[in-house]
């Protein structure tokens, strides 16, 4: 198969289980979908970061190798937002680097604070920053601090991710910040 043509073929949810599927397990094949997801082409990348993110749900450690790649382009604020937003999709899945979680933390913190970001983007940077955050009461209460400045105006998605990640801190009380006025 050829991955850039399959991609630039069509962009739906069918053609991206076809380059799925291609892909499965296969390092090599995986290589050749992150070389043209880093490629810096903007259509291509833009839909190329869904079937990585869907390769990754499957085959968690496949993204191991592209940490330092994929956390450039995450910071990269001329990104396409469907590649922040497929980043921390597959952040939610992958096995995430000891080295890497103080940076990603941050990103993630980020992006719930900022309200131009997609309702998707910050959901996965809340379930991101909460994996990340788990079992670590200060971490924890840094992400209740982000989410409490939003939840009133927030869509569901974004609510019902702060109320999980909230649920994680027992010293709070997440149906307080949940009760409409």
């Amino acid at each position: 198969m050829n991955l850039k043509a399959e991609i630039l073929l069509k962009h739906s949810q069918e053609q991206m289980r076809r380059i799925v599927e291609y892909v499965g397990a296969d390092e090599g094949r995986f290589a050749e979908l992150m070389r043209l997801f880093l490629s810096g082409e903007y259509r291509i990348v833009q839909r190329s970061s869904w079937a990585v993110s869907k390769a990754v749900e499957r085959h968690p450690t496949l993204i191991v190798p592209y940490f330092k790649q994929i956390l450039a382009l995450l910071e990269d604020e001329d990104a396409h937002a469907s590649v922040h937003r497929n980043i921390l999709r597959l952040l939610q899945t992958a096995p995430i680097p000891k080295r890497l979680e103080a940076r990603i933390f941050d990103i993630c913190l980020d992006r719930i604070d900022d309200e131009t970001q997609s309702t998707a983007v910050r959901a996965f940077a809340i379930e991101v920053a909460g994996r990340i955050a788990a079992g670590e009461p200060e971490l924890l209460a840094e992400i209740r601090l982000v989410t409490e400045r939003h939840l009133a105006g927030s869509r569901a998605a974004i609510k019902a991710k702060a109320r999980n990640v909230l649920k994680m801190d027992t010293g709070a009380r997440p149906d307080i910040f949940f009760r409409e006025t």
